[in-house]
């Protein structure tokens, strides 16, 4: 028997900058989910700015930057510390202010029929990334650097997994981020 496997590495200049709807920015994606269900994306926050609203959409932001960011989610601004997934309504668009120059994670899904998760992970150990029961399980490499079949993956570099398993090892602290299906 053969075990199928849809995965695949993501370097950072394999990543697509697209405009921000509300046309204030724009944003490297990592990857999309087909029809929009999902998306992953990163974004370098170097001003204060307002996010586009995205009516139906459930986001997670994560600060994976050297600086915290504020957001105001329209009952005053909330400190989002570094590496602390914050999940909010797209139909939202916060203002958000940085204490300096800094990063984000973005992981963007249709709550009709999409979950999404996301979690900080220091890895030490080998183990499998698997997208059983999932429609997608991203692995971003914030510092270090892990070894798959695959190929190599280091800082800003990401491992997607969307059928199968992938085995990796290494030394590494990532944000890992789990799509589920919802129908």
């Amino acid at each position: 028997m053969i075990a199928v496997r849809e995965a695949r590495i993501i370097r950072r200049a394999d990543y697509r900058t697209t405009q921000w709807a509300n046309g204030a920015g724009t944003t490297p994606e990592i990857a999309a989910g087909a029809v929009s269900r999902w998306r992953f994306s990163v974004a370098t926050l170097e001003a204060n700015s307002t996010f586009s609203s995205f009516p139906g959409v459930d986001r997670i932001f994560t600060v994976i930057g050297d600086h915290p960011a504020s957001l105001d989610l329209g009952d005053g601004p909330t400190l989002i510390p570094r590496l602390s997934p914050t999940a909010f309504a797209g139909e939202c668009s916060p203002d958000c202010v940085t204490e300096g120059p800094t990063g984000a994670f973005n992981v963007m899904v249709d709550r009709s029929t999409t979950a999404a998760s996301v979690g900080i992970v220091d890895i030490g150990a080998a183990q499998a990334v698997t997208a059983d029961g999932r429609l997608a399980a991203l692995v971003l490499v914030l510092v270090g650097r892990l070894t798959t079949d695959l190929g190599s993956v280091g800082p800003g570099a990401c491992l997607l997994v969307e059928q199968g398993s992938v085995r990796l090892s290494g030394q590494a602290s990532v944000a890992v981020a789990e799509i589920l299906d919802r129908t």
